[in-house]
């Protein structure tokens, strides 16, 4: 099946009254700015090539998933009435995810990431319509959003934790294998996410996705944690390690593109932790 067939609604961008702030290709001019370079930027994220052009096309990705999926004009309806707009118009909506894809831009800037790579024993990452993951830590009480790209890769984004001196368009600070308990949790969190439609998969994994319906969306984290390979005890701990800190300022590739850190790596004592919606 061709992905352009997969969970595909006509009509969600139309505008009914076009103007100079509000085109009426104003959604397809956003999504030609990264559609085109982003299938080959995944697989540099695959292969580890990827450049500092990439990670901008994944970054525009990521920053669109907020607006593209189908249950955002519920959402932004709700912030319009919260506006003192008691009918909105389809116009309204559009205007409301104009402003969420700039300020979701705001909010990325504010956060630290990761690239999340498949680990042998695990299944692969499976997508559902809206595109994106929500996940809380519990003990940490920090947030975040996981953002598959491919049944191998993802990227991972903690929120509200940037240093004043990051620049978050060089690339992830850290790389991590997840394992398959790991995965496991995110693919459960990724059927259970509110008012999703979907998941998709790949063809093999159709046994797989049945499965998901049957689980909870909260599951308690093995003692070793997630990632294979280190002892991160939960999914956002690299984002204060000293090695993820020091690849920000020392470990660069020729192009800027920051080298993940070794899978080996220590990263502290290793304690259960949990995860959820």
């Amino acid at each position: 099946m061709k992905a352009e067939n997969i969970a595909y609604q006509y009509g969600i961008y139309d505008v009914d009254a076009p103007s100079s702030d509000l085109p009426a290709d104003f959604a397809e001019t956003m999504w030609q700015e990264y559609e085109g370079t982003l299938p080959a930027a995944i697989r540099a994220l695959e292969q580890g090539t990827f450049t500092r052009d990439d990670w901008k096309s994944v970054l525009l990705h990521v920053q669109a998933q907020s607006i593209r999926h189908p249950d955002y004009d519920r959402v932004a309806i709700t912030y319009i009435q919260e506006d003192g707009v008691p009918s909105p118009e389809r116009d309204h909506v559009q205007r409301q995810r104009q402003t969420t894809f700039r300020e979701t831009r705001q909010w990325m800037a504010n956060a630290r990431f990761a690239l999340i790579r498949r680990g042998t024993a695990a299944p692969r990452f499976v997508l559902n319509d809206k595109g994106y993951i929500p996940m809380h830590d519990t003990q940490l009480d920090l947030r975040g959003v996981l953002f598959p790209l491919s049944g191998e890769t993802a990227v991972l984004m903690v929120v509200g934790v940037a240093l004043p001196t990051d620049d978050y368009e060089v690339g992830p600070i850290a790389e991590r294998i997840l394992n398959a308990k790991g995965m496991e949790i995110v693919n459960q969190i990724a059927w259970t996410v509110p008012e999703i439609t979907c998941v998709m998969g790949h063809p093999d994994d159709a046994d797989y996705l049945l499965q998901l319906s049957e689980t909870g969306p909260t599951v308690r984290l093995p003692r070793l944690g997630p990632y294979g390979g280190n002892r991160d005890p939960g999914f956002y701990h690299w984002r204060w390690t000293a090695s993820a800190c020091r690849l920000r300022s020392k470990a660069r590739t020729s192009d800027g593109v920051p080298r993940p850190p070794r899978h080996g790596a220590s990263t502290g004592r290793s304690r259960s932790g949990r995860s959820g919606q």
